[in-house]
């Protein structure tokens, strides 16, 4: 059995899976060995509420540039803790979900979407008219 606080973060991911509200943002990371700009990029990825989402777009906007936006996709791509880091919120503006380099792809992207989605008090999305999550949504 992992020590203390992973314990908690493992059970804290099953818990999530199984539908609860989750929120990782108290677990410390370590990116000291990451890329400045995958730092910068997460910084701001974490910073999602539960039940919402940023496009690819927003994340470069915010860090100063729109021209960035795949530069921001290729950091989501290596994301070395996806769910905790909440790269799942970052979708496409095309409407499109984007990619999700976890186990599972697109189908557990659209299902932690799904999961947060009920728990979220929130705007509409870039999924509401997109049968996928609708389908994912009825699932959950």
């Amino acid at each position: 059995m992992p020590p203390g606080e992973t314990q908690k973060i493992v059970d804290d991911a099953i818990a999530l899976i199984a539908g609860e509200k989750i929120d990782f943002s108290h677990v410390t990371l370590d990116h000291a060995p990451l890329p400045e700009f995958s730092k910068r990029v997460y910084e701001i990825v974490r910073t999602i509420p539960i039940g919402h989402t940023l496009t690819y777009g927003d994340i470069a906007k915010k860090l100063g540039d729109v021209s960035l936006s795949r530069e921001v996709g290729q950091a989501m791509g290596r994301n070395p803790t996806p769910v905790i880091m909440p790269c799942h919120r970052v979708v496409a503006a095309s409407g499109k979900t984007g990619g999700f380099s976890a186990p599972g792809g697109v189908d557990t992207k659209m299902q932690l979407l799904s999961i947060e989605r009920r728990h979220g008090n929130h705007a509409p999305t870039l999924f509401d008219s997109d049968d996928a999550f609708r389908y994912a949504a009825k699932k959950g």
